[in-house]
């Protein structure tokens, strides 16, 4: 089944550019990053590749962009506070510009979520697609808050 991004969220896929664009800008700032470590790297690549791909029009960028972006906020929000230390202009600026470049990706999870369990189950009843969007979002929650503990 392949599956278009205006058949997900109902916009025309040119109206993913800028989504795109700030999901490009929140990886290269990832990168920019001196505390990057190799698992926040492979993350922002991931990251870039959804962003290509939704690009592209392909829907299933969603699926790859929003989780990896919101680890990789998970990961390195708590460096902000750190920003005092060595390299602390840059690595603020390139923490708030990867935290703000999160904020329409979290917009979209809210849109696309619903329309992607609807398009991945269509005979499911209402009660069974809000439970699965319900964990889904538990899911990306965890996904922010778990890796900023270690």
């Amino acid at each position: 089944m392949t599956t278009q991004s205006s058949q997900v969220t109902g916009h025309p896929r040119r109206g993913f550019w800028s989504l795109s664009v700030t999901l490009l800008a929140g990886a290269g700032a990832a990168m920019l990053l001196p505390e990057t470590s190799g698992t926040a790297a492979a993350g922002a690549a991931v990251l870039a590749v959804g962003a290509l791909a939704l690009l592209a029009g392909h829907a299933w960028g969603l699926m790859v962009s929003i989780p990896s972006h919101l680890t990789l906020v998970g990961r390195l929000w708590p460096h902000l506070s750190l920003a005092h230390a060595s390299g602390g202009t840059l690595r603020a600026a390139a923490t708030a510009l990867l935290i703000v470049t999160a904020i329409p990706t979290l917009a979209l999870a809210a849109v696309a979520l619903p329309q992607i369990v609807r398009q991945l189950l269509p005979d499911a009843t209402r009660r069974t697609r809000a439970a699965i969007v319900g964990g889904a979002a538990l899911a990306l929650a965890a996904a922010l808050i778990v890796p900023s503990l270690r």
